[in-house]
Order: C-alpha cells, then sequence, then structure tokens
C-alpha cells in the first residue's frame, strides 16, 4: 500500500476487509478471514491493520494484516473478546475494550500487556486516542463515555483512572470523534438514544 492511498473497510456479516484505490475505486486486496465488529478495525501507523475478532461470547483474538498479503501474519488470543480497537498514530500502543467492561492497552513491539483497568459498567463499545495522544475516551453500552489520561499514579490515588466521566446517554455510545487540541478539544459522541453530544 506504500504510496497508494486506500479506503479500508470490514464487515462482521460479509466477513472481510476490502481495500480500494481512493483514485480509481478498484479493489486494491480482500482479506477474507475476518469477523471484525463495529470500531474493531484499525490501521497501525500505515504499516499493518489489527481487527478484533468475536467469532463467539467466550473467546477473543487480534488478527494482524500486512498491507500486500491477504493472509493473517500474526494472531493474538485475548483473554476475552475484544470489540473496539485503537491505535497511536506512531503504531506504538494498541488500546481495546472488552465485554467484561475493561480495556486494555498492549505495546505493539512486544505484544506485552501493559496495563488493564475496569472501564465501564457495560461492554465498551468505542475507543478513540486524542490527536496529541495524551488521552483515550472510551463509550460504552452503558450510554457513559470516559476520558482517560496516563499519568504517575494521581489517578489511581483518587479511587478512579479517568479524567472525566460523562453520562448524558441514555443508549450505547456507538460512536466518538475528536478534534484538535488535546486536552481542551471538543470531543462529540454518538448514541443509539439519536443524539450526539
Amino acid at each position: 500500500m506504500e504510496g497508494t492511498e486506500v479506503v479500508v473497510a470490514s464487515s462482521p456479516v460479509d466477513t472481510g476487509i476490502s481495500c480500494w484505490d481512493l483514485r480509481s475505486g478498484a479493489e486494491y486486496l480482500h482479506h477474507r478471514s475476518c469477523a471484525s465488529p463495529p470500531h474493531g478495525l484499525v490501521c497501525v501507523a500505515d504499516r499493518f491493520l489489527a481487527s478484533s475478532q468475536l467469532r463467539d461470547s467466550s473467546s477473543g483474538a487480534v488478527f494482524y494484516w500486512s498491507g500486500t498479503r491477504p493472509r493473517v501474519e500474526v494472531k493474538s488470543f485475548t483473554t476475552e473478546p475484544i470489540k473496539p480497537l485503537a491505535a497511536n498514530h506512531e503504531g506504538t500502543y494498541i488500546a481495546g475494550g472488552g465485554l467484561s467492561e475493561d480495556i486494555y492497552f498492549w505495546e505493539v513491539a512486544s505484544g506485552r500487556l501493559l496495563k488493564k483497568w475496569h472501564a465501564h459498567y457495560r461492554a465498551v463499545t468505542c475507543l478513540v486516542f486524542s490527536d496529541d495522544e495524551s488521552l483515550l475516551i472510551s463509550g460504552a453500552e452503558d450510554g457513559c463515555m470516559r476520558v482517560w489520561i496516563f499519568d504517575d499514579g494521581r489517578r489511581e490515588e483518587a479511587g478512579h483512572l479517568y479524567e472525566h466521566s460523562f453520562s448524558e446517554h441514555t443508549l450505547r455510545v456507538t460512536g466518538i470523534v475528536t478534534g484538535y487540541g488535546g486536552g481542551n478539544a471538543i470531543i462529540v459522541s454518538a448514541s443509539e438514544d439519536r443524539t450526539c453530544k
């Protein structure tokens, strides 16, 4: 994919990831072995694709594909099914949201789990890094959106890890977008309750 601008999309219904050339519309590559949920596909620093896999409710995996071959390069098996994924711009970290309300934070190069914490009261549905990557924003089936900051432990002493918690939605959060400005950015969330806040 180097030097080529592509559009990448996945579907849990059609079980696959497709890549199309942005200029011509021609299909560039198709990865058939994928069962990615909504927000479960992420491009990791323009080097490869990572996708959480939901084949059943008891096991989880994250598959990695290179941009040039239609086969899975690496399979990582997780302790629970992971739904959304988010990667930082450099591709050094991936965050994943679990069905058990936990968030996982991995180092990409080693595959090592750096941190896991209880994040919500229902399954995590969305994860987004802020533009300066100082914050991780999560949304969940509980209608809550939380802003997480990685600091020197002050949050743990306060009894919670999040910087802010917003409970404005009555149904699950389905999407999160953040603008520029790091900690001062505007964050917009969408929900099944048909609102954006």
